[in-house]
């Protein structure tokens, strides 16, 4: 009887094993998709936006450092400069920037006190 008891629970041990390298697998499989999905978010570089494009409006993190997000990507500089205007009146309180490529045309710092206008 205790031979059958330790072959049994021995069996248990290792179909334990086996369903856990499973739920590893694919939690570790799923971790990585999401990872790769968030980074992907995150990433000011987004990759549908086409390369003739140049002309974009860029809205930068709180410490400059990062774009946050591109509101508009466009081939024609009176379109660039509209919506740079448009994203200034929109978004009084953030750093923006207009760019061809990595030339700076216009940029918008808000000035502290309360006062924002377009540098």
């Amino acid at each position: 009887m205790d031979e059958d008891g330790q072959i049994h629970t021995l069996s248990l041990l290792e179909r334990l094993r086996t369903e856990c390298r499973e739920l590893w697998g694919s939690s570790s499989a799923l971790y990585q998709r999401v990872d790769d999905l968030l980074r992907e978010l995150a990433s000011p570089n987004f990759q549908d936006i086409p390369m003739r494009l140049p002309f974009r409006v860029e809205l930068w993190n709180r410490n400059q450092q990062h774009i946050r997000w591109v509101i508009a990507a466009t081939s024609s500089i009176a379109v660039g400069r509209a919506a740079f205007d448009v994203a200034i009146s929109t978004h009084i309180r953030e750093h923006l920037t207009l760019r061809n490529g990595a030339q700076l045309i216009r940029q918008h710092m808000p000035k502290d006190g309360g006062e924002h206008a377009p540098c």
